[in-house]
């Protein structure tokens, strides 16, 4: 399906006033964060709003505005670069935007990791957003805030530790145990049906690809299958600015991010595909891990928190083959919840013993 026949038949309404939904996504960008008309978030979400992140969610406009406009504070030179736009139809009047960034700024304002620091930094994310009549009316939001920390000089397990006691950008508890309803249930059937609703039925086979590669790859651990999926140059660029070029390091930077967690279930949250002249063809992914953080001791001794990772996974395709992946999740949401399992274990047995 090209991009004229996803356009074939759609409201144009729901673009507006630009010539298609990628040029929407990156003008309404441009004009909220490097122009700073941060008054046109008003015209460009919905009063109702819906915003999911690594730390929980987030309803109405309220919210919207206020992090933004603290975030403009902090980093008044924010910069970026509109790395690709996955978008797909969802019905007459809508579409599902995979909207993948690489962000850079300096840090000359306060913001939640303390004073100014005057150093630079750069990260990768992405935001997965549902539009419908001309709004965004839900988005997930997934950034690399390990990259920033990083940059910053600021210790990860510190701030971790302070996000597990509350998020100081959304006001409300981590989530530690349970699923907020943004992640409650399951869509056995991906390629048909995800968050953002029913999708069309096209590229079937690079779709029944990724989901071979979550299923049979990472649940079920056959990393074996991977030359089969992936081009013998496959590079993935993943957190903290890494790079695993080739099927070994592709396979080894895998088995990394499983070897914490070894008893993840694997979930798709929500597929999208896009195919164009300038791009090829590429499948967007949400995605979440859940399981118990028993494997290999990353963030310090494990415990076995129950973790939720949400997470984001672009894969760009060629003769039928995956030859380039951007993975992201943010460690940061990672650690804390396993230090919030940890201080309830340390609570518990504090009180056991007075």
């Amino acid at each position: 399906m090209t991009p004229q026949d996803q356009l074939d038949g759609m409201n144009p309404n729901t673009y507006a006033p630009y010539r298609d939904p990628r040029e929407y996504i990156q003008s309404w960008t441009d004009k909220i964060w490097i122009a700073r008309g941060l008054g046109h978030i008003f015209d460009h979400y919905a009063t109702d709003i819906k915003v999911h992140t690594c730390y929980g969610e987030t309803y109405g406009m309220e919210n919207v505005i206020s992090n933004s406009l603290q975030k403009m504070i902090a980093f008044p030179n924010r910069g970026g670069g509109h790395d690709d736009v996955v978008w797909e139809r969802r019905g007459d009047n809508g579409f599902i935007s995979s909207h993948r960034v690489f962000n850079n700024a300096t840090h000359l304002g306060p913001w939640i990791y303390g004073p100014a620091t005057g150093k630079d930094w750069a990260n990768r994310g992405v935001a997965h957003c549902v539009i419908q009549d001309g709004l965004v009316t839900e988005e997930w939001v997934i950034r690399d805030e390990f990259a920033v920390l990083q940059d910053l000089g600021m210790d990860p397990y510190v701030v971790a530790a302070d996000l597990a006691k509350s998020s100081p950008v959304l006001g409300e508890r981590m989530v530690t145990e349970g699923d907020p309803p943004a992640f409650a249930g399951r869509y056995p059937d991906p390629i048909k049906t995800g968050i953002s609703g029913d999708r069309p039925d096209h590229a079937r086979p690079e779709c029944e690809a990724v989901v071979k590669l979550f299923d049979q790859v990472w649940e079920k651990k056959f990393f074996d299958l991977i030359p089969e999926l992936c081009s013998d140059t496959i590079v993935c660029q993943t957190v903290r600015m890494g790079r695993a070029l080739g099927v070994s390091n592709y396979q080894l930077e895998t088995m990394k991010l499983l070897a914490m967690i070894p008893d993840a279930k694997v979930e798709i949250r929500d597929i999208c595909v896009h195919d164009s002249a300038d791009l090829g063809l590429r499948v967007a992914t949400i995605w979440c891990l859940r399981g118990t953080y028993s494997g290999a001791p990353f963030y310090g001794p494990t415990n076995k928190a129950p973790l939720t990772i949400l997470g984001s996974s672009h894969f760009e395709f060629r003769h039928g083959k995956i030859i380039r992946e951007w993975r992201f999740f943010d460690e940061i949401a990672v650690m804390a919840q396993i230090i919030a399992h940890q201080n309830k274990l340390d609570a518990a047995q504090a009180s056991a013993t007075e």
